[in-house]
């Protein structure tokens, strides 16, 4: 019994040793001061930006700072809570090491190296595929456009209000690529920085009156709220001078008297869409007559429009009766040669008509002279 009641009592000692050691033994497997925080999200410029970094092991509290380099502009670090805040003010990536330290005596410290990356504002981006489009006045100028919103990556999408802004009187609207028939004010956007939504503008020109040929600027604005993009597309009016020559109701002919005035009337047109300078006239027609034009010279024709010139078409004097041809030929700065062809046909003069009217009495008298006297023999 004695051996029992000693063995139990040796039993009951050491359970008293280990209870009173244990502390001891969780002390001595106590962690490390560590930094948990090993990636930082992404912020953004001009928004507000908050993240705590995280640590363990070592005696709390902790105190918290930046050991090298520095966090990107705009951002601080709480030494006492560990939290990154502040509105980020500039764009790019910022490589930096973080520090804690706890309060042991003596202190645990540990470093951790870290990146963030600030992202541009958010923002809509508006790039036309060809920014300047050639064509003639009143015509209708098309345009590709391509749209990014720049915004946070996973957010909703935004509503953007799409406003263009014209020259007066010219027309202007928006359709989807292969949807011609919608036209549209608005439209949403994923944020994002892959390939952007296209949309078509269309812009059309007024025909009257026509707008001098040089460069129209249309303005593409898409809005919300304070995200705001604009961009500026081009119509390049290009001239088209087409000047014709027409008789003043379309008759290629006329009469005339040789030796007097005899008035023709032309019609000059511009059919194109700018004025044509300096128009000038000419003439081919037979030797000796005389064509003289009025006016004799058009300083400026507009496009769309037409001026009556009168010819004085004089054969000379002594024109055989008949038909002849003259060709009118006109030509400006910037239209090329234009001309028509008319028949003039001469008459004599009355006078001489009756004179070879008496002549042909004459000669008619003289031979029913001659042969009444022979057929009296």
């Amino acid at each position: 019994m004695k051996i029992v009641r000693v063995i139990c009592s040796l039993c009951l000692l050491l359970a008293s040793l280990l209870a009173i050691y244990q502390p001891t033994a969780v002390l001595a497997q106590e962690e490390s001061l560590t930094i948990t925080t090993f990636n930082l999200s992404a912020g953004w410029v001009g928004e507000v930006y908050s993240e705590t970094l995280e640590a363990t092991g070592g005696t709390t509290p902790y105190t918290w700072s930046v050991s090298a380099d520095s966090l990107p502009a705009g951002l601080s670090l709480n030494p006492t809570t560990g939290e990154i805040s502040g509105t980020p003010t500039t764009e790019g990536t910022a490589n930096f090491t973080v520090k804690v330290t706890d309060s042991a005596t003596p202190a645990e410290e540990a470093t951790g190296e870290l990146s963030m990356r600030v992202n541009p504002e958010p923002t809509v981006n508006i790039k036309a595929t060809y920014p300047a489009v050639e064509g003639i006045a009143g015509a209708s100028f098309e345009f590709e456009v391509e749209f990014n919103y720049t915004g946070e990556l996973g957010s909703e999408a935004r509503s953007f209000k799409l406003v263009l802004t014209t020259p007066e009187r010219w027309d202007a609207y928006i359709t989807p690529q292969y949807q011609k028939e919608n036209k549209i004010r608005e439209i949403m956007l994923e944020p994002g920085f892959a390939a952007g939504t296209k949309l078509l503008v269309t812009v059309t020109s007024p025909f009257w009156p026509l707008p001098e040929p040089g460069d129209y600027k249309i303005t593409l604005e898409a809005i919300s709220g304070e995200i705001k993009g604009a961009t500026e597309l081009t119509a390049v009016i290009t001239a088209k001078y087409i000047m014709t020559l027409a008789p003043v109701g379309e008759l290629y002919n006329t009469t005339a008297k040789a030796g007097k005035d005899n008035f023709f009337s032309i019609d000059v047109a511009n059919l194109g869409t700018a004025p044509i300078d300096n128009i000038k006239f000419s003439s081919v027609n037979p030797s000796g007559w005389s064509i003289k034009f009025t006016p004799d010279k058009i300083e400026s024709l507009p496009a769309i429009d037409f001026q009556t010139v009168e010819l004085n078409i004089k054969p000379p004097t002594e024109t055989i009766a008949g038909d002849y041809e003259i060709t009118i030929q006109a030509s400006g700065e910037q239209a090329s040669r234009q001309e028509i062809k008319i028949r003039v046909t001469v008459e004599t003069p009355t006078i001489w008509g009756w004179v070879g009217v008496g002549i042909i009495v004459l000669v008619v008298a003289g031979l029913a002279y001659i042969f009444m006297r022979f057929s009296r023999r």
